[in-house]
């Protein structure tokens, strides 16, 4: 279980890195409705794995409150850096940060619970890893990771541009070795680390061409880049990244269309 968190396709820059935390803004509601229907209640004490930039850490620790911590480990350790100054800046004090790969990882005592957003489908053996942390949450606990449908992304009406950026981003995933439908898989990889899923549920946020989606989908295309020159999915020239932003918004308001973000996929279990 060598750098099991480290599969990561997009390019890990401080664009990323922003990316990411436009990310989480748009799923803020979302994850948090997600994590309470999971259980995730004022004063747990909570372990959350792959945490990047924080976002996730900081939401689950405005859940649990100031009677509760949260724990974020992640293996990029410029990216741990990031979480604890956002932290610091938000005034959080019960939050912290871990650069460690979670095969070296040991706690002084169990966590109340086990969280993960978007962070299964860069695992090589997902079901695994689980298994694994899943030892460090208290009998009684929470276990519960959210994960994305990319391919439920689309804009309706369709419009023609955002389709082959869509297609573009699905088709580099896959070329990198990941599945875009992962969150299907949230549940299944629960059963598989040996635990009884007590419940399934998505959510995900919409907007329009004024909204930040045309940015979102643009600055993805840009983390994907490489990949999708690397593998000839297309050209620079036809991507033109750097307009990509302005063309989506274009396309989609001249249509008035409404773009469906990724679809968040939460699965959650209890420990027995």
């Amino acid at each position: 279980m060598d750098n099991v968190t480290d599969g990561y396709v997009l390019n890990r820059t401080s664009a990323e890195t922003a990316r990411l935390q436009v990310q989480a803004d748009m799923f803020v509601p979302h994850s948090a409705h997600l994590f309470r229907l999971a259980g995730i209640t004022p004063g747990m004490r909570v372990l959350d794995l792959g945490s990047g930039a924080g976002d996730v850490s900081m939401l689950i620790a405005d859940l649990v409150g100031p009677t509760g911590s949260v724990l974020g480990v992640d293996i990029d350790p410029g990216v741990v850096e990031v979480a604890r100054e956002r932290a610091a800046a938000a005034g959080l004090t019960n939050v912290s940060f871990l650069n460690t790969d979670v095969a070296d990882l040991r706690l002084d005592e169990p966590v109340d619970a086990l969280v993960g957003r978007l962070i299964l489908m860069h695992l090589d053996e997902p079901a695994a890893v689980v298994r694994t942390l899943s030892g460090l949450v208290r009998p009684g606990g929470v276990v519960t990771f959210q994960d994305g449908n990319i391919t439920r992304c689309r804009t309706v009406p369709s419009t023609p541009l955002m389709t082959k950026t869509l297609d573009w981003i699905n088709d580099a995933i896959r070329a990198g070795g990941r599945n875009p439908e992962f969150g299907d898989q949230v549940p299944v990889v629960l059963r598989d680390a040996g635990l009884t899923v007590a419940g399934v549920a998505t959510a995900g946020p919409a907007g329009a061409a004024d909204s930040v989606m045309p940015d979102y989908v643009a600055e993805s295309a840009r983390s994907f880049l490489p990949v999708i020159l690397a593998h000839g999915l297309a050209t620079e020239s036809e991507v033109d990244i750097d307009t990509l932003a302005d063309r989506l918004a274009r396309e989609m308001k001249e249509a008035g269309s409404t773009f469906w973000s990724p679809e968040l996929v939460g699965a959650w279990a209890r420990k027995s």
